[in-house]
């Protein structure tokens, strides 16, 4: 069975960052750790374009499935790191061709979008700081389809706040 699980540092009120390239080194040291450990455990990680060229160094050490519309289908850039229109050839079947389980959903909203409507995520691990940006990008896009969700585990981090909450898609 595909396990489907993504991953985001959130600020309370819901931003993923101020602006597209903006590099998450916002979150506590408690978050990384966890979001690297969890990393780790993946086949594979699922991740927008616009995540990719800000995290492109560390990610560029992981297997790597790019959502892009800048390819028509596919295009394999390293061993490693394929990009993949969703329109020319779906995700899901690449998945399953290289016989991945264990798949990270790592953003940006429009990768966490197309997650949820393409039932793509089982899993959603949310790392909360105690922070408002007041504008920024979302966790997720305009036309993510809606769910319900169900909690299954929260654990206070630090001192200052900072919670990882984990959710089931219903």
């Amino acid at each position: 069975m595909t396990i489907y699980r993504a991953y985001a540092a959130i600020t309370l009120d819901g931003k993923i960052a101020k602006h597209k390239r903006h590099f998450s080194d916002w979150t506590s040291r408690e978050d990384k750790k966890i979001f690297h450990k969890e990393l780790s455990k993946a086949d594979v990680v699922l991740v927008g374009m616009n995540t990719y060229k800000t995290a492109k160094k560390p990610l560029s050490k992981r297997n790597c499935i790019v959502l892009t519309r800048s390819v028509k289908t596919t295009r394999q850039e390293k061993s490693n790191i394929l990009f993949c229109n969703p329109k020319g050839k779906h995700p899901k079947e690449i998945i399953k061709e290289r016989g991945y389980k264990n798949i990270a959903v790592i953003g940006g909203s429009e990768a966490y979008s197309f997650a949820i409507r393409e039932t793509m995520m089982n899993e959603l691990h949310l790392t909360i700081d105690p922070l408002v940006f007041g504008r920024g990008v979302s966790l997720f896009a305009e036309k993510a389809e809606s769910r319900k969700f169900v909690l299954q585990s929260v654990k206070r981090l630090n001192k200052k706040g900072t919670l990882y909450a984990i959710y089931a898609v219903k």
